[in-house]
């Protein structure tokens, strides 16, 4: 199926008419699930994504298996810009973290348009500074801030990313993308529930009072969120 004449993918959608049509003969549609992968962490991108729907998790892990994640993506952005790197060592592995669809492209043709020096390659530069604002951030809040308000930044940004209040995520799962143990988390999560912050039930949770767990969440929310939103403005 060919892309549409406008994608609700907004890096795609900010694309001058004359660059966006380059790339349409190149876009595949997909729909992803979650627990996909779309990059391995020890091996070059096989495609480039461009999420219209879904959110996908940056992760790195260690030797035996611990995972901790570095910041996530949703339609705002491009999964694979590792593309535009001819050599390097790929220590961050890519996963969707819900089910959603979008288009894929081949590596190789957005290196090409990404070297033609265009808005495209503007773009990627800008959203890359706005993950690695993410990631810094997201490093700064695992070392210092307490679990709670971790888990609320957490929620929040998968929130925001996925555009629903209702969010697929098993107590497993963040704590994997948190970093700690599934105890921390199912205590954390039942205190925010009694306060009625969120609901909690068979491996989805939906948050029910926003204001509030801004309340109990960290700066660090408030500074992703001005940067993903400052520079995809670019």
């Amino acid at each position: 199926m060919a892309a549409p004449e406008k994608s609700t993918n907004t890096l795609l959608a900010a694309l001058p008419k004359a660059e966006y049509q380059r790339l349409i003969p190149h876009l595949e549609r997909v729909s992803v699930k979650k627990g996909d992968v779309l990059h391995q962490s020890d091996e070059p991108a096989q495609d480039v994504y461009f999420l219209e729907e879904g959110v996908a998790a940056l992760t790195v892990s260690t030797d035996v298996g611990q995972k901790l994640q570095l910041s996530i993506v949703g339609n705002e952005s491009v999964v694979g810009e590792r593309a535009i790197f001819k050599d390097g060592v790929f220590i961050i592995r890519c996963g969707m973290i819900s089910d959603g669809s979008g288009y894929k492209m081949p590596p190789t043709i957005f290196h090409k348009e990404f070297d033609r020096g265009g808005v495209l390659h503007d773009l990627v530069l800008s959203r890359m500074e706005a993950r690695i604002t993410e990631t810094a951030q997201t490093a700064l809040c695992n070392q210092m801030h307490e679990i709670e308000q971790r888990l609320s930044r957490w929620l929040l940004i998968f929130a925001d990313r996925l555009h629903s209040e209702e969010l697929p995520a098993k107590q497993e799962m963040i704590a994997d993308m948190l970093g700690v143990t599934r105890s921390q988390i199912s205590r954390t999560a039942g205190e925010f529930q009694k306060a009625g912050l969120i609901a909690y039930s068979r491996g989805q949770v939906t948050i029910t009072k926003r204001a509030a767990l801004k309340e109990r969440s960290c700066e660090c929310y408030r500074v992703i969120k001005t940067a993903i939103e400052e520079f995809t403005k670019k």
